[in-house]
């Protein structure tokens, strides 16, 4: 693995998006691959793939060895996949049946010619089910845009085995429906399409960024005086640390992520400071009393009618929010 591509890695696992959607375009017909080979059904197989990129999103950093992403990746996507399997087991066989995604049927080809398509798609149904073995290492040579090397070590299969199967595979379909079920699935690999799909499912599940000097404390700390949900637990390795809460009831979630050197985020208002974000009470009055009671530091209470009464709070890295009670119309 390139030197680069680790560098990437590594921002991806700090939260770096731009950088996880590079591996996302890179890895994600290799994973469509595993799911396709085992499920048959391009859907499900493309439902499968975004989660498993939301899983990886999440779990990145616990990778300790970045040189081995690409290994780590389709163990998530085998898991995966098995898991949507024992789901979906009676739905998927029928998906089996079907063929692959295979639609190699064309609108202009005659009746004859429709007929002897139909027996070609049937010959390659049959040798892909029959095949399992084979069929993960065709599928992924004909979609994943990587070398039989590459797609040996990313099976954790020599190369010399990763060759035998496909060239078994050719055998068990012969020249011409191995060349015909290649043109086909390469003609349906995932593109951008699917990498916005798959970073607008991970930006709306966490939308903020705060880098903070402890994530430990930063979350307790709003979980405990704010209310805030832990949506994910701080997970800390050698990559850093991070942890995922969720402001107020419904609210968006906030990406936590440590740094060690850091100052407090300042926004503006038409020029004025403002804070982070701003948190809805229904009670300021009993909220207040319970922060200063905890020991947080706040602000005096304002009272900005008709709009609302409001506070501000500081949180351990020095960052202002906002706690407000809105007047009822």
């Amino acid at each position: 693995m390139a030197a680069d591509e680790k560098e990437l890695i590594l921002r991806a696992a700090r939260g770096d998006m731009d950088a996880f959607r590079y591996l996302i375009g890179k890895y994600s017909n290799a994973v469509y691959a595993i799911a396709l080979s085992r499920l048959g059904q391009r859907s499900d197989a493309e439902d499968v793939a975004q989660e498993v990129f939301i899983k990886a999103w999440y779990n990145l950093i616990k990778l300790e060895e970045p040189g081995k992403f690409g290994g780590w990746l389709m163990t998530i996507a085998r898991n995966t996949t098995e898991d949507w399997w024992r789901k979906y087991r009676r739905q998927t066989a029928r998906h089996l049946e079907d063929g692959y995604g295979l639609n190699l049927s064309n609108e202009t080809q005659t009746t004859e010619e429709e007929v002897l398509q139909r027996e070609r798609d049937r010959q390659v149904r049959e040798a892909l089910a029959q095949y399992e073995k084979y069929r993960i290492v065709a599928i992924m040579y004909f979609v994943s845009g990587f070398s039989v090397k590459e797609i040996a070590k990313l099976l954790n299969v020599t190369v010399s085995a990763a060759e035998s199967r496909l060239r078994r595979a050719k055998n068990k379909l012969q020249k011409e429906l191995f060349e015909l079920a290649e043109q086909t699935m390469s003609r349906q690999k995932l593109g951008e399409e699917f990498e916005q799909i798959v970073v607008k499912r991970i930006v709306g599940i966490s939308c903020i960024n705060f880098p903070v000097r402890n994530v430990d404390v930063s979350a307790q700390w709003y979980v405990k005086h704010l209310g805030c949900k832990l949506v994910r637990e701080p997970i800390r390795s050698a990559n850093g640390a991070n942890a995922i809460i969720q402001l107020g009831d419904g609210g968006p979630n906030v990406f936590l992520h440590e740094e060690a050197e850091r100052t407090p985020l300042h926004f503006t208002r038409n020029g004025v400071p403002a804070s982070l974000f701003e948190l809805k009470t229904d009670d300021i009055e009993a909220f207040y009393a319970q922060l200063v009671e905890e020991g947080v530091q706040v602000s005096e209470r304002y009272d900005n009618y008709p709009c609302s009464k409001y506070f501000d709070v500081v949180d351990p890295d020095g960052n202002t929010i906002t706690i407000a009670e809105w007047y009822k119309n």
